[in-house]
């Protein structure tokens, strides 16, 4: 099968880079185009609704982004145009933190949530607090009083998060380096 055009793709319109930076059916769903392959393939690799993938697969082919590559029978094949995109500043609203953030934290949320309730799908409901069925909340770092090793698993999901706040430095001495310059 052939491989993408080596030379990058110059996204022109709101709509090209809309549907690029689309956190859960752009440039993931592109990847699954490396290689011709149809939008039922493409559905089956990510575990999504193939009616949903298909929806997304012609979104980006009307953008241009993919292109018909041939036919597998009655299938279509598809292929992204590119294996790299050139997204112009004034195309991505990137003055709106959230415009880029607020769309991977809810991948995370889903997923974590997703977990939890496979997790818990898996424990008998009939057994005893021991057995995790609650939801836990510990605080600090959890160490067994008796000093042994932690039980084995299987372990629910879990989370520690931290909000750490990152500003420049209000002094003249040198920037520290997640600051930009």
């Amino acid at each position: 099968m052939t491989d993408p055009p080596a030379t990058p793709f110059q996204v022109a319109t709101p709509a090209q880079a809309q549907a690029l930076l689309d956190f859960t059916y752009g440039a993931r769903l592109l990847e699954k185009f490396m290689q011709p392959g149809t939008s039922s393939q493409a559905a089956h690799a990510l575990a999504e609704p193939a009616n949903r993938v298909a929806y997304h697969v012609r979104k980006l082919t009307d953008s241009g982004l993919l292109r018909v590559a041939g036919h597998q029978g009655k299938r279509v094949l598809y292929q992204t145009v590119a294996e790299t995109f050139h997204v112009p500043r004034a195309l991505v609203r990137l003055d709106e933190p959230l415009t880029l953030i607020e769309p991977v934290m809810q991948e995370i949320t889903n997923a974590y949530a997703h977990a939890i309730l496979a997790w818990q799908a898996r424990q008998d409901p009939q057994a005893p607090n021991e057995g995790g069925t609650d939801l836990t909340v510990r605080l600090g770092t959890h160490h067994p009083a008796d000093g042994s090793a932690a039980p084995e698993g299987p372990y629910p999901p879990a989370m520690r998060l931290r909000a750490v706040r990152l500003t420049p430095s209000s002094t003249s001495g040198p920037r520290p380096p997640w600051t930009a310059s």
